[in-house]
């Protein structure tokens, strides 16, 4: 238990030693860098532990030195290996910068004055360039791209949530038959899948619902009591981590809505009809790390 603590204890003196010191010029620091490549966009095998410890770190240090460019320079040369921590830590940055722009929103509809100044530091390329990977995504790889733009709740990403839920179903295999069946037949009866992960659906439609979209509602009412599947890679914070889809679901839910006595599919059809998307705006759904 002592050994595994270890490299998470290092990360942590790490950047409280080289916190005394922030460059003014926002130029990734040298520390920030050596984490980035030996924990993040690493290509050996080390703990998810301190890995996702290094990722938590270069995203709140990396957002306001500039070294989030650093991280898109990396996604963008296409290396398979690094691809996925970099689409983490981006999801972190956007997720920081969804609630700056809430505060900054706050301030002028409301005059709500935050105790830290909101500020918005990563570009729109950001976003675009996501979108543009996610393209190109494998079944399991496009879910870490679906949670990191669900995680920054960009109107942008409305049309990519709708069409992982607006997928076509797919034929599996046909089912092997004997010599005199048809095979045509067998064919047309083989047992369909879904194009997605049930796990980049629900990240999906938390997307589409913190952009107020029915839809997204909806899919996570729909799913909220018998859901079928098994949610990866990050899940509604304070929920057990690798739950069943309708506990995410339900999670999700209680995120957005702020309420936690419903439960049941009915109780939130009702809730869906009488609130104000609009309230959803400032209800994000945190999600923890795994």
């Amino acid at each position: 238990m002592i050994s595994r603590s270890i490299p998470l204890i290092l990360l942590t003196v790490v950047v409280l030693v080289s916190g005394i010191a922030v460059a003014q010029d926002r130029q990734a620091d040298e520390i920030t860098q050596q984490l980035f490549q030996q924990y993040v966009a690493r290509q050996g095998k080390i703990d998810s532990e301190s890995v996702m410890a290094a990722t938590h770190l270069v995203a709140e240090r990396g957002r306001e030195t500039g070294f989030w460019k650093n991280v898109l320079a990396e996604l963008n040369r296409n290396d398979e290996r690094s691809e996925i921590g970099c689409v983490r830590v981006l999801g972190k940055m956007l997720a920081t910068d969804a609630a700056a722009r809430d505060a900054i929103r706050r301030q002028k509809e409301t005059g709500e004055v935050s105790a830290r100044a909101a500020i918005v530091f990563l570009g729109a390329e950001v976003v675009t360039d996501l979108l543009e990977h996610s393209r190109n995504a494998d079944r399991f790889r496009i879910d870490h791209y679906t949670i990191a733009l669900a995680r920054a709740r960009a109107p942008e990403a409305r049309d990519f949530f709708k069409s992982i839920l607006h997928a076509t179903p797919v034929h599996a295999a046909p089912i092997k038959t004997l010599p005199n069946q048809n095979q045509a037949k067998a064919a047309d009866s083989a047992p369909t899948r879904p194009y997605h992960l049930e796990s980049t659906r629900f990240h999906a439609a938390v997307g589409l619902a913190q952009l107020g979209d029915s839809e997204g509602i909806d899919w996570l009412i729909a799913n909220c009591e018998f859901g079928q599947g098994t949610v990866m890679y990050a899940w509604p914070q304070g929920f057990p981590p690798g739950g069943d889809l309708s506990t995410c679901c339900l999670g999700a839910l209680r995120h957005l809505s702020g309420e936690h006595s419903r439960t049941s599919k009915a109780e939130w059809a009702a809730w869906s009809k009488s609130v104000d998307k609009k309230r959803l705006l400032d209800h994000a759904v945190v999600f923890g790390d795994p």
